[in-house]
């Protein structure tokens, strides 16, 4: 049998690199098929077959692409153990082959098996003075290729061994056991441990940075944004800058990977220090939001969902497009106020959606993408905490973000950034207020409050933009503006003194900004397309009646 020696210097790599493009095909086929039965198959039947029947089938079929998507990640592994194998190997078997190279060209021997000999000092006398300096030099020399070959042989056989160790890690028994629920949480699992037994890193995204970001997703090929997508969903997912439909493949991968570690992993290992209590909440946004996503997987084109962003913790968060703002020319960005958790995302939804269809009666044909912001703690109405929803603190936590989120979108459009608008409810207005107050500024060519008890300024001008493009609506009967107003938030935005515009509303109180056939959505829908709303009138009465919280 011929030694490691022999075997490493003559290897030949390309059937591994083939193996590895083979994979990784087979990972990227398995995603447009998972993508493919949500759209053709899950998703129409969530819209039209209710019933017990229904559920048993959806089961079924839902498991079906929960395994589409296990062989997709658990692929693309296989491809990234074996092609960083193959790396290392050719890494190894060229310091072998230039130690082999150096010592012949100085006259040593090297045999089958990597050994290494002298046959220049073999006839010079020792007891000669200058001969036993040759052969002291000669011997240094040969030490030392002899530990080249040595550390080469060393890191060869290390390679092949992480690598055997990373595969049997994905040897596909979650796919063929019938009996094992938690396959896609054990993917993600075996996924990360394969990762680190090989020495890959995680992918070196600027944080923080949606130009940065943008412009290292674009320097990757093809298959490098692929295989990110695909291991690491969580870190490209919640990336501001990136594509939207990218982040929408990695967010639901991910969202998938953790509900089925809450509904059948190891709670202690999946999510260490939480609480059953946490957990248990974990797992009840987690459904609600696939639920809804579900839901939407057959919608026609321009309202499809793009999951953008998601935090199963706590209240639960999520950021989702209706409509590719990646390619619209017009995006309206919706931040929800005091109360809205995971339940609420529905309701959310809702009213994206019909500002979506206000503007685009306004809009000359041109395409509008609709997105509800959810991406921050939103406030609770609580007679034992009116701090929360009383004070800065939340809306100035979340500025941040919502600064970061915008600009992400205008890196991320194809293009020059489209008209963007960013809108804000109730204590979303506040968020919205802080965001621009703030940094640098929030990048909005236009915004727009309703319901607002204040954007923590005193004036429009103290948003870091024109103020002629600082829109606000209130009802007369809204108890939020009439009760909270001009407090403890800023100024009250409607008054004179603020500045700004005010445009019509009809509606009436909290809530009924988005009431159909409105002139309250009407003028929002026209904000949104870049278009003049119905305005009247600031108010000049600024002494706001004092009343009783009213949700």
């Amino acid at each position: 049998m011929a030694s490691d020696f022999a075997r490493l210097l003559k290897q030949d790599f390309s059937d591994t690199e083939a193996s590895a493009a083979a994979w990784r095909a087979l990972a990227t086929t398995a995603d447009t098929l998972t993508s493919r039965h949500r759209t053709s198959v899950t998703g129409p039947l969530h819209r039209s077959w209710k019933g017990d029947d229904a559920d048993s089938a959806l089961f079924f079929l839902e498991d079906v692409e929960s395994r589409l998507s296990v062989v997709e990640t658990e692929a693309m592994a296989v491809a990234r153990v074996v092609d960083t194998t193959r790396v290392w190997m050719e890494s190894a078997q060229t310091a072998l082959r230039n130690a082999v190279r150096r010592a012949e060209q100085d006259h040593f021997a090297v045999d089958g098996d990597g050994w290494v000999t002298d046959p220049t000092t073999a006839d010079l006398p020792h007891n000669d003075p200058d001969a036993r300096q040759i052969i002291a030099d000669r011997n240094h020399l040969l030490g030392q290729y002899r530990a080249r070959i040595d550390e080469a042989l060393t890191d060869a056989r290390k390679a092949s061994d992480d690598g055997a160790k990373a595969l049997g890690r994905l040897n596909g028994d979650i796919l063929t056991d019938p009996l094992s629920h938690d396959a896609a949480a054990e993917s993600a699992d075996d996924t990360r441990l394969a990762m680190k037994d090989i020495g890959v890193q995680d992918p070196q995204i600027p944080r923080d940075d949606p130009k940065g970001a943008a412009a290292w997703w674009k320097a990757l090929s093809p298959e490098e944004r692929q295989e990110y997508t695909t291991l690491y969903p969580q870190q490209i997912g919640a990336t501001d800058g990136l594509p939207t439909d990218v982040r929408d493949d990695a967010n639901r991968t991910a969202l998938g990977q953790e509900l089925n570690a809450l509904q059948e992993g190891n709670y202690d290992e999946d999510f260490p220090g939480e609480s059953d209590e946490t957990v248990n909440q974990r797992l009840l946004n987690a459904e609600l939001l696939s639920n809804r996503l579900d839901a939407g997987d057959s919608a026609r084109p321009g309202k499809e969902l793009y999951l953008i962003g998601y935090d199963s913790k706590d209240d639960g968060r999520a950021i989702i497009a209706m409509g590719n703002p990646d390619t619209a020319d017009h995006t309206g960005i919706l931040v929800p106020g005091t109360n809205t958790d995971m339940e609420g995302v529905p309701g959310q939804l809702n009213r994206i959606s019909m500002l979506q269809e206000s503007a685009m009666k306004k809009s000359d044909g041109e395409s509008v993408a609709m997105v509800t912001w959810l991406g921050y703690d939103a406030p609770e109405a609580s007679g034992t905490d009116f701090d929360s929803v009383g004070g800065k603190g939340r809306a100035e936590d979340a500025a941040p973000d919502l600064r970061r989120f915008v600009a992400g979108t205008h890196a991320a459009h194809d293009g020059p950034p489209g008209h963007t608008t960013v809108m804000g409810h109730s204590y979303g207005s506040t968020v919205v207020g802080a965001a621009a107050a703030g940094g640098h500024g929030l990048g909005a060519d236009d915004v727009v409050v309703v319901g607002s008890p204040g954007m923590t300024v005193h004036e429009a001008s103290d948003l870091q933009m024109d103020p002629e493009h600082v829109w606000v609506g209130g009802a007369d009967d809204d108890p939020i503006i009439n009760n909270f107003a001009g407090l403890t938030l800023g100024d009250d935005p409607l008054r004179a003194p603020f500045g700004g515009n005010n445009f019509e509303v009809d509606t009436h109180g909290h809530s009924g900004y988005w009431d159909r056939d409105s002139d309250s959505l009407a003028n929002q829908g026209a904000i949104i397309a870049g278009k003049p709303p119905t305005e009247v009138p600031k108010e000049v009465n600024d002494d706001p009646e004092q009343g009783s919280f009213i949700g």
